[in-house]
Formats: structure tokens, sequence, C-alpha cells
């Protein structure tokens, strides 16, 4: 007997797996071509199917049928957690390598630039600026400009307060303007 959402979801809510088997069977496909389109990335895309059904299993009890279907509720836990994975793969950063990275962007904008020696030494003179800062004003500051994150997202990652954070960077900034007025 095949059982409609409604009731699939009922058995979900009780820790019936085979149910869950059952929602899975009817869903995947269209989980993971939803995922896929975010992605292209078909491992990725994969992830993205199992992680959004742990999430319906373990939060079954937040679908509101007044809200809207349960295909619709999948499909915005689909496109959730395939936007969540973009931004982890666009978000890599390697804390220890952060002071590299700082020395990899200086030889690509020295690169990309004309051969005039006062670019370059505002450039290095810069990026001296940027190594003399405390390492927790560095550490905010590079992460939004070479990691792109948003101050919440540096938050986050740092586990910090907001507030503190955007003192760090506002500290940081100014201690930056401060040293390139010196050598302008």
């Amino acid at each position: 007997m095949i059982m409609d959402d409604a009731k699939l979801l009922e058995q979900i809510k009780r820790r019936n797996q085979d149910a869950m088997v059952a929602l899975h069977a009817r869903y995947a496909d269209l989980i993971y071509s939803i995922s896929y389109r975010v992605l292209n990335d078909n491992g990725t895309a994969e992830e993205c199917v199992q992680d959004t059904f742990m999430r319906v299993w373990q939060n079954t009890a937040q679908f509101d049928p007044a809200r809207g279907s349960l295909v619709a509720w999948l499909i915005g836990i689909a496109r959730n957690v395939a936007i969540d994975k973009l931004r982890q793969r666009g978000r890599q950063v390697n804390l220890a390598d952060d002071r590299e990275s700082l020395d990899e962007t200086d030889n690509i904008a020295a690169s990309a630039m004309p051969d005039d020696w006062r670019d370059r030494e505002r450039l290095q003179g810069l990026k001296f600026a940027m190594q003399a800062l405390p390492p927790e004003q560095y550490e905010v500051l590079n992460l939004s400009y070479y990691g792109g994150m948003s101050q919440s997202e540096i938050a986050e990652h740092l586990k910090l307060p907001l507030g503190t954070v955007k003192t760090r960077m506002r500290l940081g900034m100014q201690k930056l303007r401060d040293a390139w007025q010196e050598n302008n």
C-alpha cells in the first residue's frame, strides 16, 4: 500500500525507518537535481541528498502543513543545504596559511600592476602595515578581505561576539589608515 506524504511524515515522526526509506525513494531524485543545479558537482549533490533527509529525520516536528506542502518543505531544506555547501566551498580558509595568503595576494597584485615603483612601494607598505597589526585585528581583516567573509560570518567562525569583531575591524582599519597616511 502506497502512503501519501502526510501519512509518511506521521510515520517518520514516530521514527518508522521504513517510512523514511519510502520518502527517500520518492524524492531523492528531485532533491539531487535541485542540489546539482546549485552546486554543479555530483559528489557534493549526493551529500546534499543525505544531509537533506537527515534534517528531515531530525526535524519532522518543524513541518507545518499550513505553510505548504511536504515537497515544498523538502525543496527548501535541499536548497538551504546546497547553499550552505556552496558557502563552505567558497569560505575554506586555513588560518595557518593566512599570512601566506597575503604574500600570494601581493604577488598577484604586483604582477597585475604597471611597472611603477611607487605603486609597488605603496603595496609593500600596505603589506607591512597589515603584518604589523595585532594578531586579532589582522585575523578579522584577513578573513573579511581575503576570505570574503561578512562580519557575522567571522563572528560565527571565530566564536566571538559580533561587537568584538566590529571593534577589531574598526581598530585595524584605523591603524592601516594611519600607516597609509604616514607613508603617503
